[in-house]
């Protein structure tokens, strides 16, 4: 019975499934190829009806499928087992780490010869530090340096001749090291605001102002305490003042044209300005100082300027025991080993008499003396009260700009002296007066290489009234001239001419000499120059004389200008020294005597 019902249900089903094979409207099955990679694929064919037909085969290429093959077939699609293969390289031992001191780069293959640089030896490698170290190569930063100072010293009123009589142990030490003049010029009113103010601007008084000992018209502002300009470059500097004389130096550094420039003011007398220093000396930084003592001037005003006085001696003998402390607490410092110190000694005039202020050698020429310096032994030309600025500040590191304008030079940095003697070109020394600028009328510069005994100068071209450019004279006259000065009187110069270079030809007598030089003056006035030459031999015997001039007001037909003139003689054959010399001869007023381009020629006859 289970089974007949079983097999009424298939009946039923089946029935159902076999009416649906047909649509029911009666529509067609597509057929065909079904196979999407036949030839004949028919996408549309819903049954597959046996017909599809497919491409051939490709044709099997053989040969060698390995591209690493010497003889690798790009073309070939069955690797036939034809390959052949290069042979392995030659393995090449060595060295393979980049590193090594052995390093080879055409080695294949590490032997493990490698070798390796030892560690670094770190310390100062610059040769010129304190703490070089030789042994070092690698640079640590370590390096220390010997730092520049300088202490510049005025001993107010100080003649040169004074050191020979007085007992002056400390600077007899200090000349042995050092650069030094005893005709070092100052200011040419001789007085002791216009020389401090020289001393400690590095300028003349026509750019600073101070022609006396009066401040009010001091022109700090645009000419300062050499202080500012130490400080305008290297503003880390430690400065010092030490100062007995409050109106210059109260002027000179306050604020309004000092600024910052001075970090330490001292003033008092001289004993406590020197025992003060000595004493910051030891326990202060210190890298530029000044220091201004007294006692020569109070004592030559006192009792008279000559080192037959025995209080200016005496003076002069407390001077240097007061130097001899601060140079005891220089020596003492801590670090004194890695301090290059500069000492720099001069004054602001010297005297005669009860007093100074005359525009006399006397008066004018002073000792100068740069202990530390690079070049120790005399200094040639004679220097200059304003050399001293520019030379503390070579000493400091710091190159003087164009804008300061200062009128000096750094002295004592090589060695110095008279060009020596040459056939055939000028003998004269700065006859041109170029060397340094030359001064208006009213001021008297001091001219280098020259001996100046009285007020003969350098002026400059164009001043109104006085020589001009576009008046008679030299193609190419430069910027300055020689003037017979604004004295009362005449005045005269020379430099004296060693012939020991050129003794051999001067032997042989047949030399001739050739003086020329531009004279002249001022329109009618009779002031004069004249240009002298004399040869003297070994002994100092007068051999010969010659010379041009002097040139008068009629000579020039009453014009302003100076005129070629020359002369031209035999070399005496035993001459040894020379001297020339201007004179400048005073007819009234102002000595308008002129000159410039003087030369002297030595040469064998022809």
């Amino acid at each position: 019975m289970r089974r007949l019902s079983y097999l009424a249900v298939l009946l039923i089903l089946s029935a159902s499934l076999a009416g649906c094979t047909s649509p029911p409207d009666g529509t067609e099955i597509a057929s065909g190829c079904t196979y999407s990679d036949a030839l004949n694929f028919n996408e549309s064919a819903v049954t597959d009806d046996g017909s599809c037909e497919y491409p051939e085969p490709p044709e099997e290429t053989p040969g060698c499928t390995y591209e690493g093959a010497t003889n690798y077939n790009e073309a070939a699609t069955v690797d036939d087992g034809s390959c052949e293969y290069p042979e392995p390289p030659e393995e090449t031992p060595g060295c393979t780490y980049e590193g090594a001191t052995n390093y080879d780069e055409a080695a294949t293959v590490d032997d493990g010869s490698c070798e390796y640089p030892p560690d670094p030896v770190l310390g100062c490698t610059n040769s010129s530090a304190l703490n070089f170290n030789a042994t070092a190569d690698t640079d640590n930063g370590s390096c220390r340096y010997i730092q520049p100072h300088v202490l510049m010293v005025l001993l107010d009123g100080w003649r040169p001749d004074v050191i020979a009589a007085a007992h002056t142990p400390t600077i007899d030490m200090m000349m042995q090291d050092s650069a030094y003049s005893m005709e070092a010029r100052v200011e040419d009113t001789t007085i002791s605001g216009s020389g401090h103010s020289s001393f400690l601007t590095g300028v003349h008084r026509d750019k600073h102002n101070v022609h006396g000992n009066s401040f009010g018209d001091a022109n700090y502002q645009e000419y300062p305490y050499w202080f500012n300009l130490l400080k305008y470059e290297r503003p880390e500097m430690h400065t010092a003042a030490y100062h007995n004389w409050l109106p210059m130096a109260n002027t000179a550094l306050d604020f309004s044209v000092c600024g910052y420039c001075v970090d330490m003011y001292v003033t008092g007398s001289d004993n406590l300005i020197a025992t003060q220093l000595a004493t910051d000396l030891a326990n202060q930084q210190m890298d530029a100082v000044t220091i201004v003592i007294d006692a020569p001037d109070a004592a030559g005003h006192g009792y008279g300027y000559h080192p037959l006085i025995p209080q200016y001696v005496a003076a002069m003998n407390q001077s240097d025991a007061w130097l001899g402390t601060i140079m005891d607490a220089i020596f003492a410092r801590t670090n004194y080993a890695e301090e290059d110190w500069m000492v720099i000694l001069s004054t602001d005039h010297a005297g005669s008499g009860y007093g100074h202020g005359y525009n006399i050698p006397e008066h004018r020429e002073v000792p100068l003396i740069i202990w530390g310096a690079e070049s120790p032994g005399p200094i040639w030309p004679a220097p200059d009260a304003v050399d001293i600025v520019p030379t503390a500040l070579h000493h400091m590191g710091v190159e003087v700009r164009p804008e300061w304008d200062l009128d000096g030079r750094a002295v004592g940095l090589e060695p110095t002296g008279p060009p020596d003697a040459e056939l055939g070109v000028n003998l004269v020394f700065n006859g041109d007066g170029e060397l340094e600028r030359g001064m208006t009328p009213g001021f008297d510069a001091s001219v280098p290489g020259w001996v100046d005994n009285g007020t003969m100068t350098t002026w400059i071209y164009d001043v109104w009234d006085y020589l001009q450019k576009t008046d008679p004279g030299p193609a190419d006259g430069g910027s300055n001239y020689f003037g017979g000065g604004t004295g009362d009187g005449n005045s005269t110069m020379h430099q004296e001419i060693d012939l020991t270079g050129i003794a051999e030809e001067i032997g042989w007598g047949n030399l001739t000499y050739s003086l020329t030089a531009y004279i002249g003056g001022y329109l009618s006035q009779n002031d004069c120059m004249e240009v002298l030459v004399e040869f003297f031999d070994s002994s100092g015997n007068l051999l010969l004389s010659g010379g041009i001039g002097p040139v008068y007001a009629a000579d020039r037909n009453y014009t302003t200008g100076i005129h070629l003139h020359g002369v031209i003689g035999q070399v005496p054959a035993d001459s040894a020294w020379i001297r020339v010399t201007l004179n400048a001869y005073l007819e009234y007023g102002n000595n308008d005597a002129y000159a410039d381009d003087v030369s002297l020629i030595l040469s064998t006859q022809t």
